[in-house]
């Protein structure tokens, strides 16, 4: 699997609702929503790598999770990378809107994304917005194809 693939699962949703807090059915390879952001990015890389990311200690998808996922050496990618990198994931610290942010760059400079209760999941513009890390799921991550 690759980070085209990556983003061609992720593109299926769009137009599904969002739902801050919504809890996805990683078990469920048709789930359709509600998504929040770090659910929908964590869903989708687990339905196409076969590998849970993005999660707390707890199993919940949270997009601070991801923070320490795309700080980790091996995982990081330069952002002006990340944004003609397919499957490449982009995260926003709390810090900038009171909440965190986790989205998928489609390698063109745009994300997809669940992007908000008045959106749901879209296509969005990624460069030129708030980012502040990004990172790549390594082969050596995913240890099984679902």
């Amino acid at each position: 699997m690759t980070g085209e693939d990556l983003v061609q699962h992720a593109s299926r949703h769009v137009g599904e609702a969002y739902q801050l807090g919504a809890v996805a059915d990683f078990d469920d390879p048709h789930y359709a929503g509600p998504w929040d952001c770090a659910d929908f990015v964590s869903w989708c890389v687990y339905q196409t790598f076969g590998v849970r990311l993005g999660l707390t200690a707890a199993g919940h998808a949270y997009s601070g999770a991801w923070i320490g996922w795309a700080e980790t050496p091996a995982n990081a990618l330069a952002l002006e990378v990340a944004h003609d990198t397919p499957g490449a994931i982009l995260v926003r610290r709390a810090h900038h809107y009171g909440a965190g942010h986790v989205a998928i760059s489609d390698g063109r400079g745009g994300t997809i994304e669940a992007r908000g209760v008045r959106y749901g999941v879209v296509r969005a513009k990624g460069r030129g917005r708030i980012w502040d890390l990004a990172g790549l799921v390594r082969p050596d991550q995913c240890v099984a194809t679902i």
